[in-house]
């Protein structure tokens, strides 16, 4: 390592500030087994440092041969099971030797807490100029969380898929975020569902935007910019499988595809058929959640849905019906029309929009994106 455990020590202290504005100095308690813990700090093999699309601040490294994250933050218990059952116990959230937490304390630039001067004079910097020195477990309290996150060999995640990106899905746990989010649990959910099938770092700016935003009508414009890259997966999916029947050679993943589609070619999507489109295929077999937007979503209840039993085509047709309805919310939205314009939406109804839109994506993630293409 570049640093000692001394310097690692006194790095720490120096975050904190006494009554006169000047960095703590002296030393952190010595552990039980001092030769236990440097050998732990000489044994790590150090990645890199970045940060996430949360805002997050994010190292990756190998710790006793196992690949880990730290972020700059703190879950709970119970957010701790949420996670290691959603990740099926692939990911794991572990506890790291003191002086691997000094390291780490460093490589995040994690920052105090706002603490009273006076507070850090008598509980930090008395202690830490004792010859005894000041407690590590006082300092870890009094600054910024570090969760360190270990993931298996058999991860959920894709063998290929980079650290960054399951930084990013480790994000969507971050309570500094959730606290402030105005998005359903269910919204969550279905965002995390996402980002565990989505590996190409297309979405994450889009999610976060969306999580992170305090006017629904905002986080549901996120949601649907999502959505659009969304539009291009069916086609995509439908002109490689033709390309390869004719007899092209394509060794290229759906997803790459797209993208290419997207990117390089400028392929452009009408937007009003695109959703029409995406929401014909997406009510075939989850009309339900159809239903379900029509009863929680003010704008959609102006005329009676055709219930599941209903002849298909009448179903059919009242779906591109609430698509066009759908895209002319997204546009006053996004282009500010006049308020006698607009359709009328409360925070209920852009919450069941959200969860409306994530669970299409989800349903077309889904169908058209598999392990084998």
């Amino acid at each position: 390592m570049t640093k000692s455990l001394i310097e690692l020590s006194q790095d720490l202290l120096s975050k904190f500030l006494d009554p006169n504005g000047n960095p703590v100095s002296g030393r952190i308690s010595k552990p039980e087994n001092f030769s236990e813990e440097a050998e732990a700090l000489r044994e790590i093999v150090a990645g890199d440092s970045w940060q996430s699309h949360s805002g997050a601040k994010a190292f990756d490294f190998l710790h006793e041969n196992s690949y880990c994250i730290a972020l700059n933050f703190s879950l709970s218990e119970e957010e701790i099971e949420h996670l290691e059952d959603q990740s099926e116990k692939t990911i794991k959230v572990i506890d790291v030797p003191g002086s691997i937490f000094l390291f780490l304390a460093n490589r995040l630039g994690v920052s105090p807490k706002n603490i009273e001067p006076l507070w850090i004079e008598e509980y930090i910097a008395g202690p830490a100029a004792s010859k005894e020195g000041v407690a590590l477990d006082v300092l870890k309290e009094n600054i910024e969380g570090i969760s360190v996150f270990k993931l298996n060999d058999a991860s959920i995640f894709h063998s290929s898929t980079s650290g960054k990106y399951v930084a990013n899905y480790l994000c969507t746990f971050d309570p500094t975020l959730n606290n402030k989010t105005q998005l359903s649990q269910r919204s969550l959910e279905l965002i995390r569902e996402i980002f565990l099938q989505e590996k190409e770092n297309l979405i994450e700016y889009n999610l976060f935007e969306s999580m992170s935003t305090p006017l629904l009508r905002h986080a549901f414009l996120e949601i649907y910019r999502t959505l659009e890259f969304v539009y291009v997966l069916p086609r995509a999916k439908s002109l490689l499988q033709q390309l390869r029947q004719a007899g092209g050679t394509l060794d290229i993943k759906v997803l790459d595809f797209a993208r290419h589609c997207h990117k390089e070619l400028g392929w452009k999507r009408v937007e009003r058929d695109s959703v029409s489109k995406l929401f014909r295929e997406y009510s075939t077999s989850n009309y339900g959640s159809f239903i379900e937007l029509f009863s929680h979503c003010k704008p959609f209840s102006t005329e009676l849905a055709p219930s599941i039993e209903d002849d298909e085509n009448m179903r059919l047709t009242y779906v591109s019906k609430a698509a066009e309805k759908y895209y002319a919310l997204r546009n006053q939205v996004a282009h500010q029309f006049w308020p006698d314009e607009m359709l009328l939406c409360d925070n209920e109804d852009w919450q069941a929009l959200i969860e409306f839109t994530l669970g299409c994506i989800t349903y077309i993630y889904n169908q058209h994106l598999t392990k084998q293409i």
